[in-house]
């Protein structure tokens, strides 16, 4: 009987390991599907995306570790509240911040601003609008 069960755990544990890696692989060239979000991005430090929603319009870098992120009309910038997180290529000391419809972005976006020890640099992070 004990012998059954490890090898109907490791059978499970299997096909959770195999749809896991299926479920967290992202393809560049189509859009990322975050059912419980309604905007989210993986931008890379010299900002283009490795992965993206649909209901994002466009990110552009203007400058220095300033990030413009356009969302669609599905997601209302002024309403939300948006997160983001430094990527893993972040060295220690470096920060993120966000600003919701900046006079320095295009209407309906966001604003994030990346830098190391209090100076503007190009980061990679994760952007979110729950």
């Amino acid at each position: 009987m004990r012998t059954k069960l490890v090898l109907a755990g490791l059978g499970v544990a299997t096909v959770g390991a195999t749809f896991g890696g299926i479920a967290m692989a992202a393809d560049p060239t189509s859009d990322t599907v975050a059912p419980y979000a309604q905007a989210a991005a993986t931008v890379n430090a010299n900002g283009t995306t490795s992965q993206k929603t649909a209901t994002i319009a466009s990110v552009t870098h203007p400058e220095t570790g300033s990030y413009c992120i356009v969302l669609t009309d599905l997601v209302r910038a002024y309403k939300s509240i948006p997160m983001a997180t430094l990527g893993n290529g972040a060295p220690r000391g470096s920060d993120v911040r966000v600003s919701r419809n900046d006079p320095t972005c295009p209407g309906n976006s966001i604003r994030v601003t990346t830098g190391t020890d209090g100076v503007a640099a190009n980061q990679p992070f994760y952007f979110m609008v729950p």
